[in-house]
């Protein structure tokens, strides 16, 4: 499936799309819009781990009300 914003060919029933991020259209849904949402565990992120298949945890650099922060 081709990324509609940065050409890029991700595998068949990706969600979102492997280098920029973007929500991809599927099957049964609607056209994707210009964001991405993504959800951590509760628990937050642990170093090492690799978030949005291209970013991998450093650290955390501070948490608060609307989220937590990582160096990445």
């Amino acid at each position: 499936m081709k990324c509609p914003r940065c050409q890029n060919d991700n595998p068949e029933g990706t969600r979102f799309c492997g280098r920029c991020g973007r929500e991809l259209a599927g099957s049964g849904d609607t056209a994707a819009s210009g964001t991405a949402t993504f959800q951590t565990p509760s628990r937050g992120l642990e170093r090492g781990t690799t978030f949005a298949r291209r970013f991998e945890i450093i650290e955390e650099i501070g948490k608060g009300g609307m989220g937590t922060v990582y160096k990445a």
